[in-house]
């Protein structure tokens, strides 16, 4: 459950939350239950997890401060909200949710899947900028955002190490674990790719060392 504690600390100070893609409820369950929102609402494009959602947060006593919605991303979505998660999802699906037209609110929380570096790259060409980041283990690495919208012009550097993540010392762990990959890559890479790689194994290479 560290994923799902991490997610629902960034909750802290939005109103109503607009869970997408909400799954089981567990977020919705856990950020009303340290108080960090007042409202929620579980939304979800397939009916079978937005009625898991349902019965979770039933059982836990709290489906009087949710609204569920079968909805497509922000879509279906006519209920007011002040902020946003989108976890769980692929980055490219994220992407895709973040382009469609909707209420902008306070805040966004989001977390993806894969290309990571890709995702902040698309922030820095979209109008969002990144206003907090973190990284937290279960079984995988996950990186949280923090957004708001907000034109924001990224380096390649800061899109491949985060612009806020690189100054935090908990981020070490995450770094190696790129390190290591990036090194197997360079084994079999061709000559343009591993000259890119060097850049940014350098990169975390001096980040890592700042800590220790």
């Amino acid at each position: 459950m560290k994923r799902i504690e991490a997610l629902s600390k960034h909750t802290k100070g939005i109103h109503t939350l607009l869970d997408i893609g909400t799954d089981h409820g567990y977020l919705l369950i856990d950020a009303l239950h340290h108080g960090y929102i007042k409202k929620g609402i579980a939304a979800d494009i397939n009916l079978l997890p937005l009625k898991n959602a349902e019965k979770n947060i039933k059982a836990a006593g709290l489906d009087h401060l949710v609204e569920f919605k079968l909805s497509d991303g922000f879509l279906q979505i006519d209920i007011d909200y002040d902020g946003v998660l989108i976890a769980g999802m692929g980055m490219h699906l994220v992407k895709s949710i973040l382009l469609q037209p909707h209420k902008r609110p306070l805040k966004y929380i989001v977390s993806v899947h894969t290309h990571i570096d890709q995702f902040r790259a698309f922030l820095s060409e979209s109008g969002f900028m990144i206003i907090d980041e973190t990284v937290v283990f279960e079984r995988f690495y996950y990186v949280i955002f923090t957004l708001i919208h907000k034109q924001d012009t990224l380096s390649e550097k800061d899109i491949y190490l985060g612009p806020l993540l690189q100054h935090k010392k908990e981020a070490v762990p995450y770094y190696r674990h790129l390190l290591s990959i990036n090194e197997k890559i360079m084994e079999v890479a061709p000559v343009k790719k591993r000259k890119l790689l060097e850049i940014q194994n350098n990169w975390l290479q001096d980040t890592i060392n700042r800590f220790i």
